[in-house]
């Protein structure tokens, strides 16, 4: 399950459980919505309770979906404990003009301090 709320100036996505492409449907519409009118967003992605994707074909529209987003996002905190979930923040990077940090499961509070700078 994917679900996109904001938080004061801050849009967190979650990932909840194994996200399969049915999940992943309306996303890209759901993120175009949210961040309508902010060029300069700051989004925190919570990996905290992501299993992964169901297939290799839903990793792929996951990863179209992070980088479709990426010209209007100015900061991307990435909470979650896995190595592939590190290396999956830096394979995105490139694709963004945002910058984009890792934190670990008990760092949340400073990820969002770090997009608030």
């Amino acid at each position: 399950m994917l679900s996109a709320d904001y938080r004061g100036k801050i849009l967190v996505l979650k990932l909840i459980g194994e996200v399969k492409k049915e999940h992943l449907a309306d996303s890209d519409k759901l993120l175009d919505e949210k961040l309508e009118g902010n060029d300069d967003a700051r989004v925190l992605i919570d990996l905290r309770q992501y299993e992964g994707a169901s297939d290799l074909s839903t990793a792929w529209q996951e990863l179209k979906l992070m980088t479709s987003q990426g010209n209007r996002v100015k900061k991307i905190a990435v909470v979650g404990s896995l190595d592939w979930q590190k290396l999956a923040t830096r394979l995105v990077s490139p694709f963004t003009k945002a910058t984009e940090r890792f934190f670990e499961p008990d760092e949340q509070q400073e990820a969002l301090a770090w997009l608030r700078e």
